[in-house]
């Protein structure tokens, strides 16, 4: 039972560790043939939405995205699992990685951070 609280108490910890990290990845994007199928929340994708895959944030978790190349920035919410090549973490919707300007190139190299606090206030200072 002792081994098994310690297990507890250090998982807790490490998420409480890199909660606040930035991660730097590979950025990728759903197309628009994904739009209405099931995401692992068990919503359906949206498109034209602001959600995201990834592969350890909670589901709803609000993140920022920044595309390393021209700086421009985005807020959404994961609601599903992914991406599964290495070196990649997130997957954006088509309006999020359209407003990352990386349609035509597929791919980015991005900073994702937790944002704390209401997504809608954090989309007001950008």
């Amino acid at each position: 039972m002792k081994k098994f609280f310690s297990i507890i108490i250090l998982m807790l910890t490490l998420c409480v560790v890199t909660a606040d990290a930035q991660e730097k990845g590979i950025a990728s994007y759903y197309g628009l043939k994904a739009h209405g199928r099931k995401t692992y929340s068990g919503e359906r994708h949206d498109a034209y939405g602001y959600v995201c895959a990834h592969k350890k944030h909670p589901m709803g978790t609000k993140l920022r995205v920044t595309n390393q190349q021209n700086g421009k920035s985005v807020v959404v919410k994961v609601n599903d699992r992914g991406p599964f090549h290495k070196g990649w973490i997130v997957d954006l919707s088509w309006a999020a990685a359209k407003q990352l300007g990386i349609l035509s190139q597929g791919i980015a190299p991005v900073v994702v951070e937790v944002v704390k606090g209401d997504a809608k206030e954090e989309k007001k200072e950008e």
